[in-house]
Order: C-alpha cells, then structure tokens, then sequence
C-alpha cells in the first residue's frame, strides 16, 4: 500500500513537472514569437521614412532637421522617465558627437538620395553598409578579413553595380545623382556602425542614440534655418509624427525585441527594412521597380545575410550588427 502511494506521487510529480516545462516552453515561444513581430513592425516603421520625405514639400535638410529634433525630446522624456537622465554625463561624449557629425550626413545623404531617385535604390544602396564595415574593419578595428566577409563583398559590390545600371551611367542626370548620395550614404553609415563599435558598451542604447540625435539636429539646423518658415503647421505636425514613430515607437520596439531573440536574426531581419521601404513606394507612390533592382537588392541582401551567419565557435560570442542593435536608432 505504502509502496503504491509513494509511486503514484512520483507519478504526479513527474507529470506536473513534465507540464511545468511544457507551460514554460509555451511562454518562451510565445515571448519569442512576440520579439519577432516587434522588430517586424519596427523595421515596417522604420522603411516608411521615404514615404515622408516624397510626401513632404521640403528640403532633406528641413526634413532631417526636424525628425531629429523632435527625435531629440522624445528620448529625452524616456530618459527622464525611466531615471536616466544622469547617465547622459559621460567620458566618451566626444566620440559619441563625432559619431553622429558622420550619422548626420549619412542621413542627409539617404534623404537626398531618395528626392534625386527612387525610394527602393536608396535604400538598398544605404544596406551596403555591412559590407563597408567589412571592408573597412580590418583597418580600423584590427579585425581579420574572414574568407566569408569576402565572399559577402563581392556579392555587395556586384548588387551594388546592378542597382546603379553602370551600363547606362548620365553623369548628368538626378538618377546618378541619387545613386551615388545613396552609395554615400552607406559608406557613412557603414563608419557610423564602425564608430559605435568603439564605444564602452555602457553607453550603447539610450545614452548614445540622445547623443547622435542631438548632434544631428545641431549639424542640421544652419542648413535648415534658411527654409524654416516655409514649414506649415500641418508640416509640423507630420515631423512631429515622423520623429515620434520612428525615434520613439520603433526604436522601443526594435530594442525591446532584440533582447529575446539572437543578435543574427535581428541582423537578417533588419534588411526588412529596406523591402518594406520599396513594398510602400511601390504601392503607395507607384514607383517602378526594374529586374536591375531586384536583383542588385537580393545580391545585397543574400551578401548580409552570409556576413550574419555565425560559424560553430563564434556562437558563444555573437556580435551585434546593425544599427539598430547597437543604438536603437
């Protein structure tokens, strides 16, 4: 008797324990599941920003300006709220303000591009970024090039020749304008990720997007302020809603979902931003879309996603690798 009681109870115990982990599992794959749709909506937000900039009857310069300025006090109240505030004092604010002079005009870089061409070649032109990193790395951070790094180049590079259609080049033209603005854009972007990498982890976050959003709409504001008054009330309001989607909503987002899912699929995933920037211009702004495009946009993006891909002795130290990941921005 005594020996079918104690066997029943193990019984017991081990069911409620098999359901406990069950349970478990459930609500870790539900928090997973959750991470993957926040960063999803983030990078949806995040790709509307040409929308705006084709909307909108001002200058990349306004534009820009007031996206971070208004960037700029959102994060602020966040840091405020969140009792922060205090750590805004820091050792490397002169790196983090030189970082964001070169995030400033990376993004006036990215606007322009956008007014000059279409919203999908901009786009896809500033993702060449990682392949500058790897390009660049070896000389600024002492890294090694690694054989997949180059592989990844050269699937950048030729994706990066396909989207510009070297083989009609009019050096006259808006369209090679854009698309060099574009290339710039990425190149900055890709010193700007380099930048971040050097700076002591604590400041990555909030502390260094409040940094590199002020320092932008400081850089900004003596390109803007000759066209200011040419901005409506409606105007301001719209940049108010651009500054507070983009800088508040899907950065929270981004970085709230980021933690429950690995640094690589959030690399991967955001490359959706630059699909959701071209799925809207296409829809909304009828922009057409060549097979050039498409398939310089894949090569680019299969070449981001060979650079994310982490090899069996580096998952124990996988790397963030985006902007994204690495400010919230």
């Amino acid at each position: 008797m005594i020996y079918t009681f104690i066997h029943i109870t193990l019984e017991i115990r081990k069911k409620g324990v098999l359901a406990m982990g069950q349970f478990i599992n459930y609500i870790r794959g539900e928090k997973q599941r959750l991470a993957y749709l926040q960063i999803i909506i983030s990078s949806l937000i995040f790709g509307s920003y040409g929308l705006f900039v084709k909307i909108l009857p001002y200058s990349p310069e306004v534009t820009v300006f007031f996206r971070f300025l208004f960037g700029t006090l959102i994060l602020l109240v966040f840091a405020a709220v969140s009792g922060k505030v205090k750590d805004l004092k820091q050792a490397s604010w002169k790196k983090m303000i030189v970082i964001g002079i070169i995030n400033a005009f990376s993004w006036l870089s990215l606007t322009k591009s956008i007014v000059y061409t279409n919203v999908a070649t901009s786009y896809i032109l500033y993702y060449t970024a990682p392949c500058f990193v790897v390009l660049l790395a070896p000389f600024y951070l002492k890294e090694p090039l690694e054989k997949k790094s180059l592989v990844a180049l050269v699937l950048c590079f030729t994706g990066v020749l396909s989207v510009m259609g070297f083989h009609e080049v009019n050096l006259l033209g808006n369209s090679w304008k854009g698309n060099m603005l574009g290339l710039s854009s990425g190149i900055l972007f890709g010193l700007y990720l380099l930048g971040l990498k050097s700076l002591p982890g604590h400041c990555l976050g909030l502390v260094s997007s409040i940094y590199v959003c002020a320092t932008i709409t400081m850089v900004t504001f003596p390109m803007a302020v000759t066209s200011l008054h040419e901005v409506s009330l409606w105007g301001i309001l719209v940049l108010m809603f651009l500054g507070l989607a983009i800088q508040g909503i899907a950065t929270t987002l981004y970085m709230v979902g980021y933690r429950s899912i690995k640094a690589q699929h959030a690399s991967i995933l955001s490359y959706l931003e630059a699909l959701f920037a071209t799925l809207l211009a296409t829809f909304f702004l009828h922009e057409h879309i060549s097979m050039n495009i498409v398939v310089g946009g894949l090569l680019i993006l299969i070449g981001g996603i060979v650079l994310t891909r982490v090899s069996k002795k580096d998952k124990g130290t996988e790397e963030i690798g985006t902007s994204r990941s690495l400010s919230g921005e």
